[in-house]
């Protein structure tokens, strides 16, 4: 029966994945070459050379100091590395060693980058749903049908995943090939500690080092999980720490014969904005970057999907150089991560569980001294965190009683089901509402699911036709944020200016004879067009396109 329910989670997330992946309408192009990042590096590597198979601009180069951030972004390969008058990624060479070369060179085209993307999350989420198996038999602890789908459920969706998969570029792939890394060495991990043959933990060893050349601060679980292999079976760590310095080796040399530094990943020259060119590492960052990544609160709305990323960043203390976009806070995507504290009372498989909660907890606490903090980071520490919290609950709550066991095991699953509830509102919402302005129909389709109350149900070109009297500041709004229609009036210098935007759209008409008494807003769908009369007379005609709005949204402030 668990392999039954283990293969069903298996297709209900991977299917999941592979939905969410291309729901805002970034669809799998075969066959071609594109514009992706790590598809350069593929070819890069299939041709031979580190450098990327793109010559920098004449511009450029001519600039004294190109790597300044007020040098106009149209001349630069923006957050590419510019070094001996050639592009390079900073990114980890993983994914395109894994994945994007060998394509190449089997097929002659390019992998879509967010194909790479579900293969290495589905990959992940399979190695960590083997990882907590492996965990549970070693602990001798058997846990009913339902409760291991509940949990696989919190391996699928509760660490970050979705919202990784919604948009899908460079950084969401190093991301990806980091965390199917770690979840296939810990995969190897727990069948090293089973057995007593030696190719699990090279196998490990392998695969953490993998992680590294993903993401380079995962060199801390390796860390963590050779102290645990010391702590147990310390005459095999050769077996890991073998392979594990190998691919370390490779990577070291990797940079430099790019930099001529073995510990140079690029960062120094890279073609970014303010405050990115370099780690700024500081104790100041430590505390604000706590809260965006674990507290950090979502907008909640009586609109689907309900719960959305705030989508302005909230006002915490916090350094100049600390740089953050939206986050939700980890606790709300796995609201039973307090529970990892049974880590300390999981006897036989604290080693392993412990690993998992330490070295997660430090990999957090150095992105948050880097004093940078953004949703996506997530997924480096995360998934580490509910394996361990996951593992060492289910030991601790065998010991049990029936009535403690079935309380707790109740608070678990609600718990879950309210992280894995935010995850896929945040998945798809994403860091930009894609759906909603690339898909609009199938956004409304899908609202329309899960809104049986009118006023709360997204509607695609809604009817308008609001009439008000003039007034300074805000004056109407349709819609939700980042495509929320506005229209305001401002003042300028001795007359007034009245100013329609839509994402990022916006016309302004001058009024200088005084602004109407009363305005009159109305939307024509076919045109996509937002008409605004004052007292009568046409004033402003701004084509916006379609638009989504629930009628609870169609307001005048």
């Amino acid at each position: 029966m668990t392999r039954v329910v283990f293969v069903l989670m298996a297709i209900a997330v991977g299917s999941y994945y592979r939905w969410g992946v291309r729901a805002a309408g970034n669809e799998f192009e075969w066959g071609q070459d594109s514009g992706h990042y790590y598809d350069y590096l593929g070819r890069a590597f299939a041709g031979g050379h580190l450098y990327l198979p793109l010559e920098p601009s004449p511009q450029l180069l001519a600039q004294p100091n190109p790597w300044d951030p007020r040098v106009d972004d149209s001349f630069k390969l923006f957050d590419a590395v510019l070094y001996n008058r050639r592009y390079y990624l900073y990114h980890g060479p993983g994914p395109a060693v894994m994945l994007f070369t060998p394509w190449r060179l089997l097929t002659g085209h390019d992998l879509p980058e967010n194909y790479a993307l579900f293969v290495l999350c589905l990959g992940g989420y399979l190695f960590s749903a083997g990882a907590l198996m492996g965990t549970l038999r070693m602990a001798r602890v058997r846990v009913g049908p339902g409760m291991l789908a509940i949990m696989l459920l919190a391996l699928g969706t509760c660490q970050g995943v979705p919202f990784l998969l919604n948009r899908v570029w460079v950084y969401e792939v190093a991301i990806g090939g980091g965390y199917f890394c770690i979840a296939a060495a810990l995969f190897f991990l727990v069948r090293g500690f089973q057995s007593t043959r030696p190719h699990w933990l090279a196998a490990a060893g392998f695969m953490f080092g993998m992680a590294v050349a993903c993401r380079p601060h995962l060199a801390i679980v390796g860390a963590i999980a050779l102290v645990a292999i010391l702590l147990t079976s310390w005459r095999r760590a050769i077996y890991f720490v073998t392979p594990l310095l190998v691919v370390g080796m490779a990577v070291a040399t990797y940079n430099y014969e790019r930099f001529g530094n073995p510990i140079e990943f690029g960062n120094r020259y890279l073609l970014a904005g303010l405050n990115q060119s370099k780690l700024n590492l500081s104790g100041s960052n430590v505390r604000p970057g706590m809260y965006y990544l674990l507290l950090s609160a979502p907008e909640f709305s009586p609109v689907f999907p309900w719960i959305l990323i705030t989508p302005h960043v909230r006002d915490v203390p916090r350094p100049v150089t600390n740089t953050v976009e939206p986050t939700t806070g980890a606790i709300y995507l796995a609201p039973f991560l307090p529970l990892m504290l049974s880590v300390f009372f999981a006897r036989r498989v604290r080693v392993l569980t412990g690993m998992c909660v330490v070295s997660g907890l430090l990999v957090l606490l150095f992105i948050t001294a880097t004093g940078w903090s953004t949703q996506r980071y997530e997924v480096d520490f995360l998934p580490l965190l509910i394996l361990g919290c996951l593992g060492s609950f289910a030991v601790v709550v065998d010991r049990l009683g029936k009535h403690w066991r079935c309380a707790l095991t109740s608070v678990l699953c609600m718990a879950i089901v309210c992280g894995a509830a935010a995850n896929l509102a945040l998945g798809l919402a994403g860091p930009y509402d894609e759906m909603r302005f690339n898909k609009p129909a199938r956004f409304v389709r899908i609202a329309s699911w899960f809104s049986p109350i009118g006023q709360f149900r997204p509607v695609l070109n809604p009817p308008i036709d609001v009439s008000f009297k003039a007034h300074a500041g805000p004056l109407f709004f349709a819609g939700q944020l980042p495509y929320r229609y506005e229209l305001s009036m401002e003042r300028a210098g001795a007359g007034t200016n009245l100013i329609s935007h839509y994402n990022q759209s916006t016309v302004t008409q001058e009024m200088a004879s005084g602004a109407p008494g009363v305005w009159r807003v109305t939307y024509t769908p076919e045109a996509g067009e937002m008409h605004v009369d004052g007292d009568g007379r046409e004033v402003l005609v701004h084509k916006i396109g379609a638009l989504v709005s629930a009628p609870v949204q169609i307001r005048i402030p």
